[in-house]
């Protein structure tokens, strides 16, 4: 009975996902064969009772696709119906709000109340709204729109969020809302400030977010460096954090009359700081996953029922879904659920393995020696498969990868619940002047355990298998492969054996790999990267890459973080397009500036690419030409008497009056001066790419037909 809750519960989110993210028609059009494909077979009696097994999913399917509608309806629509309008409304600031890029302003999530016409209050996205803190209130105008469609709007769904504003005028300050959410960032904030008192500010950044799922200061060193080593988990409160933490208090008692008589206190105190912690961390999603596991798991205890972990993921999949039905497309929740299942596949697998030892060597029980080579194997299990189930949500996010995830978790790992047991006491001294002794001592333990984890993460993230530059289509669709291999040696798991998988999708990896390879020589991809409306380009071939730049300091970083999570290619060229050029955070095997240049120069880049440059005193111009194609950028707004013909422009925030452009790419969908009736074809994406294969084709990756209004 508690597997078919599981299997309903899962179900019901996975369905929830794809009516979110696929065309409504498909999705029902899929559901209609998968019915006709469970009813056909309760025609032969002799599958009938396998059939049956499949009924609870079936029917957590079907409720899922029903609620997601009912939700889309009900709650959705009546809020999107406000796209387009202007209204007055007393504005809420939610905690979480970061510096604005208007100087003095503040951008983050507005919950707006009083709109005439609507009931109930509504919450958006702003990005320049007068300074105010958490809990903050004050009435504007604002213009109301709905989200674009890119990355981030079912994420931006999944935390209840599917309109953005602007905030107009009409500023008016208003009395400050007290609410429980308000404390507690206000308590956050406070435990946060005691950590950075005692504490290095690298340190404390790092401890801050690990503990109270804070990653405001966090650097952007330690960041890319646990993103690299494939520990960026670690860095967001999840199910490893909430675990570890409820585990200081004790499961139970070792004397059975007292475990008789004090059981429920210890589940009571379990469950409280379980709600407590989710409070305190924001209620992300992979928190609150994490807590109702633990929740129903102490709830058992209550009722002395044996835990389930596999019946709790459901259950908890099932209560998000029924909260919100785009709670399933957040990316903690996917990496949360699959990280999990993962784990227990692991533990499955182990258990089978034993099985098949103590079989095999006729005994009921291993020997010390096996006992501690089985923890040996299921501990690189855990965090091989833990990897592996997340891959696919990784790629699919366009998130960066990491060879070296299964190093990096074996090694740092175990370094998590002392980091977080030390965090807590440090917090804990501070409150009593008289701990202050106590309190230090604790401070330095802390400080020097992080940098020794910081070390290994850093020279994890510095070998070579770290960097790995996997294409997303393509590895999905090798992934979906693999998958489709493991279903069909499980379906003949009793004629074939199960082990002959490995060398199977082994095989296939390696001709994947080897066509992969094959098929990406000579391509040349030109993305752009960096401040919306004004990106630079980064052209990579074969492991070299070469960057049109422009902008501020921040697209710096931004070049920087495409090209590790791109498989780290090694920059061979720099190009400073600007007219007022200055240093740039970056380091090339080359490094030249227009202005220093004579017009109409060409530089060579790669196989058979070159980079012809224009200087004007009104601004400068980059042309790249490969396999026939061409690509064109400009920094300023040069002019010439004939305009130069382009296949892609990239865009910025001047018109090319100088260039005759076949296409636009753009990262911005604000550009003032982008005209559908002149540019015929616009495609926009946060880091949209133009890939060339010389002589053959120019396809536009990660970017989508752009309707200008």
């Amino acid at each position: 009975m508690k597997r078919k809750l599981a299997g309903f519960g899962l179900a019901f989110a996975a369905a929830e996902l794809a009516a979110a993210t696929l065309p409504l028609p498909a999705v029902w059009l899929a559901a209609a064969f998968v019915l006709v494909g469970y009813l056909l077979p309760l025609c032969r009696p002799a599958l009938r009772g396998r059939v049956l097994r499949a009924l609870p999913p079936l029917l957590g399917a079907g409720a899922g696709l029903a609620f997601a509608a009912l939700f889309r309806a009900g709650a959705v629509r009546p809020i999107l119906a406000l796209d387009g309008q202007t209204v007055t409304a007393t504005a809420t600031v939610e905690p979480g709000a970061a510096a604005s890029y208007e100087s003095g302003m503040l951008r983050g999530t507005l919950r707006l109340e009083d709109i005439p016409g609507h009931t109930g209050a509504v919450l958006v996205r702003c990005d320049a709204f007068p300074a105010a803190g958490a809990g903050e209130r004050f009435a504007a105008e604002f213009a109301l729109m709905a989200l674009p469609e890119d990355a981030y709007r079912l994420g931006n769904y999944a935390d209840g969020i599917y309109l953005e504003a602007d905030c107009l005028g009409g500023y008016t300050a208003q009395t400050a809302k007290s609410a429980p959410r308000f404390w507690l960032n206000e308590l956050r904030s406070a435990l946060r400030r005691r950590l950075y008192r005692w504490m290095p500010p690298v340190y404390a950044g790092l401890e801050t977010a690990m503990l109270l799922g804070d990653r405001a200061g966090l650097e952007d060193g330690v960041r890319h460096a646990f993103r690299q080593a494939g520990a960026a988990h670690l860095l967001a409160v999840s199910g490893l954090h909430i675990t570890l933490l409820c585990g200081l208090l004790p499961a139970g008692l070792p004397n059975r009359e007292r475990r008789r008589r004090r059981p429920r206190a210890a589940a009571l105190a379990r469950m409280a700081l379980v709600v407590f912690y989710m409070a305190l961390t924001g209620f992300s999603v992979s928190v609150v996953r994490a807590g109702c596991m633990l929740l129903l798991a102490q709830t058992g205890r209550l009722l002395r029922q044996p835990p389930d972990t596999l019946t709790s993921l459901g259950a908890a999949a099932l209560l998000l879904g029924l909260h919100n039905a785009y709670a399933p497309c957040d990316v903690g929740f996917q990496l949360s659920f699959c990280a999990v299942l993962g784990v227990l596949a692991a533990g499955a697998l182990a258990a089978a393995e034993r099985r098949a030892l103590q079989s095999r060597l006729g005994a009921a029980e291993l020997s010390v020696l096996w006992q501690a080579a089985f923890a040996v194997l299921e501990t690189v299990q855990v965090a091989a498969l833990a990897s592996v189930a997340t891959l696919p949500v990784l790629i699919a996010h366009g998130m960066a990868v990491s060879g070296a995830a299964v190093l990096t978790n074996l090694l740092v790992v175990w370094m998590l619940r002392p980091a977080l047991l030390l965090g807590a006491a440090v917090l804990a001294f501070s409150v009593l002047p008289v701990l202050a002794p106590a309190m230090r001592m604790a401070g330095l333990l802390l400080t020097l355990w992080l940098r020794a984890m910081l070390g290994i993460v850093r020279f994890c993230a510095g070998l070579p298998l770290a960097h790995l530059a996997l294409p997303r289509r393509y590895t999905l669709w090798v992934l979906a492969v693999l998958g489709l291999l493991a279903l069909v040696f499980w379906a003949l798991r009793r004629r074939c054996p199960p082990l002959w998988y490995l060398p199977a999708a082994a095989l296939c990896t390696a001709l994947a790999v080897g066509l992969g390879v094959w098929a990406q020589r000579g391509v040349v991809t030109v993305a752009l990267v960096g401040t919306a409306g004004n990106p630079c380009a980064v052209l990579t071939q074969d492991g070299q890459a070469a960057v049109l730049y422009r902008g501020g300091a921040y697209n710096a970083g931004a070049v920087a973080d495409y090209l590790s999570a791109h498989g780290a290619p090694e920059l061979a060229l720099l190009i400073d397009l600007r007219q007022q050029p200055n240093d740039i955070d970056l380091t090339a095997a080359e490094t030249v500036t227009v202005q220093a240049l004579e017009a109409g120069t060409t530089l060579p880049f790669g196989q058979d690419i070159t980079v012809t440059l224009y200087h004007q005193t009104a601004g400068n111009l980059a042309v790249v030409e490969a396999g026939g194609l061409r690509a064109a950028m400009l920094a300023g707004s040069p002019k010439w008497t004939a305009p130069v013909p382009v296949d892609v422009f990239c865009a910025g925030g001047a018109a090319p009056q100088c260039l005759d452009a076949a296409a636009v790419l753009t990262n911005s969908r604000r550009l003032h001066w982008l005209d559908p009736d002149v540019y015929g074809q616009i495609y926009y994406g946060d880091e949209p790419a133009a890939v060339i294969r010389p002589g053959k084709s120019l396809v536009f990756e990660e970017a989508s037909p752009l309707a200008v209004q």
